[in-house]
């Protein structure tokens, strides 16, 4: 009885061929695609069986499609050779398998060919993630390996050369394809940790320019990460998603850094104001101004308040700048100034209107006020009153409001300055 090697292809290849009859193989063509023979009794002469028909009946055909497309580096002749395995060895396991096979050059031809099919088919329709390029660049570098074994005097010779030089091209491109994606990889993840440190900066603020800066430092890194990713990753869409999001907050950011900074500046020209104003008592005294003197002219004065209103005006401006924490202080400090401005003005007019009777009144300079207003002076900024309450003091009065408002901008100061 004679013994033949049977390979059961439905049992290894890939669906299309799934429903073929078995093929019979070589015993060096059984270990080369690594699968287990089994025995089939051949019929003798006297079981009444031709011998040739059952060997055709186990020979019969091994169907190819036609139709399959022709993919770079294979054709539809390499597709025969296909092996169905999905766990591709690594580079070194399949340099030490290759390594140990006993094979022919025709053989060693064979499977250089069954590996670029599969390398090919398994990047059809991009984009992958960087695995699947990986295991498709393995099969690529079996097949070259495979193919550099080959010697020249060889029958295959010649078209191993050929195959080597397409084999070599497309390892090559499948090598930048895996590199683009292990690199967008590498950038969506670091742009990712960028971003989650850039959130967690500016939580619980209010911070100083310096925190609000280091954020939108952060932001620009992010999307400078994902801004050269090519579209035709895996991560592609993933990135551009990120982007989105990343640019909105990298404006958001920087929108508040303007508008932190526009309220340091603010405040740093009102303090600078506020300590002058708070400075003209101890001035008045040390130069012997004359008793109608507060210590700065009227003009001067208004064009200072005037400067003021413009600077907190142009800072109301900017988004959300009612939630600074500074823009109550400058608000409150342009009434304190606004205020010290009407008692003057309602000052001159009065004494425009009764010059003899101020004539003896120029070291007070009192001002008739409403009880009221004169009411409402006292209880924010406790001046004092004359006459039974129905007049102030223009010099004393102006110097109370500024000093209190000069108080209340050096504390806004501070705080800013903690914050730094």
């Amino acid at each position: 009885m004679e013994t033949h090697l049977v390979y059961d292809v439905r049992s290894v290849y890939c669906k299309p061929l799934r429903h073929h009859p078995p093929v019979i193989l070589s015993l060096r063509q059984c270990e080369l695609y690594r699968v287990q023979p089994f025995k089939v009794s051949r019929p003798s002469e006297s079981s009444g069986t031709c011998p040739s028909i059952a060997m055709n009946a186990l020979s019969s055909t091994f169907v190819l499609s036609t139709s399959l497309l022709l993919l770079a580096g294979c054709n539809i002749s390499d597709r025969s050779v296909a092996e169905s395995s999905t766990h591709p060895l690594s580079e070194q396991a399949a340099q030490e398998t290759i390594a140990t096979s006993p094979t022919s050059a025709s053989d060693n031809f064979t499977a250089a060919r069954r590996l670029a099919w599969d390398a090919a088919v398994m990047v059809q329709h991009p984009p992958h993630a960087a695995s699947t390029w990986q295991a498709a660049r393995v099969k690529w570098r079996q097949a070259i390996h495979l193919l550099e074994t080959i010697p020249d005097g060889s029958p295959v010779a010649a078209q191993a050369k050929a195959k080597l030089a397409v084999y070599r091209i497309n390892y090559a491109a499948i090598s930048d394809r895996l590199t683009a994606e292990a690199t967008a990889l590498d950038h969506l993840k670091e742009a990712q940790t960028l971003a989650w440190q850039a959130a967690v900066t500016v939580q619980n603020p209010p911070h100083s320019i310096k925190i609000w800066q280091r954020a939108s430092n952060k932001w620009q890194q992010a999307i400078a990460l994902l801004e050269p990713l090519p579209p035709t990753t895996a991560i592609a869409s993933q990135s551009q998603a990120k982007l989105i999001v990343y640019r909105s907050n990298y404006n958001a950011i920087n929108q508040r850094l303007t508008s932190e900074t526009k309220a340091r500046l603010t405040l740093q020209q009102f303090a600078e104001i506020a300590t002058a104003l708070n400075k003209l008592p101890d001035g008045a005294s040390q130069t012997s101004l004359t008793l109608e003197q507060i210590g700065v002219d009227y003009t001067d004065y208004s064009h200072l308040v005037q400067k003021l209103q413009t600077t907190f005006d142009q800072f109301a401006k900017e988004p959300d700048a009612k939630n600074h924490p500074v823009y109550p202080v400058l608000l409150a400090a342009i009434d304190d100034y606004q205020v010290v401005l009407k008692l003057w003005k309602a000052y001159l007019n009065f004494k425009a209107a009764n010059t003899q009777w101020l004539y003896d009144d120029v070291f007070n300079q009192l001002v008739p006020l409403s009880p009221p207003d004169a009411a409402a002076l006292v209880q924010k900024y406790d001046v004092k009153t004359y006459t039974n309450g129905t007049k102030v003091s223009l010099r004393f009065s102006a110097w109370t409001i500024w000093q209190k408002a000069n108080q209340r901008i050096h504390d806004a100061q501070q705080k800013a300055l903690n914050l730094s």
